[in-house]
């Protein structure tokens, strides 16, 4: 019996030493950008209830351009000066709101926005401290 123990003592201590397991730094997440934004807003139907409005924005990842262009359609649903904002980040990514209607803010993402002049965001990816910087406009269709 003693010697089954020692031999799988050995074994597992083996399997430590030579795993193809990596050091932690392949586990870093410094993903400090933006996959999806979306503009939401509610509205009440003809018999009151309301409903949720969802409408995704253009990301250019090359210059941290996000553009919404509401359409025909949706333009009586999405006020532009009071929205909330949804956006799918990296792994222990966080998003700040550094600018909206013309003025700097330190904000979270929650809340309502304006959008109408425009709002920068700053995307930090936590355990690296990497940033990407963007810039949001939205206007509706003609």
């Amino acid at each position: 019996m003693k010697k089954l123990v020692s031999i799988l003592g050995l074994t597992l201590l083996a399997m430590g030493l030579f795993s193809c397991a990596k050091p932690d730094a392949d586990y870093v997440h410094d993903d400090a950008t933006i996959s999806a934004i979306y503009v939401l807003s509610t509205m009440k139907d003809a018999t009151g209830k309301t409903l949720s409005v969802s409408f995704p924005g253009a990301i250019n990842q090359e210059d941290g351009s996000i553009a919404f262009t509401i359409t025909k359609d949706k333009r009586k649903q999405i006020d532009l000066t009071a929205v909330k904002l949804r956006a799918n980040v990296g792994y222990d990514a966080y998003i700040k709101v550094t600018k909206e209607a013309g003025k700097d803010v330190d904000r979270t993402l929650y809340g309502i926005h304006d959008l109408s002049e425009g709002l920068e965001l700053t995307v930090t990816a936590q355990m690296t401290g990497r940033t990407k910087d963007y810039h949001i406009t939205a206007r509706y269709e003609k």
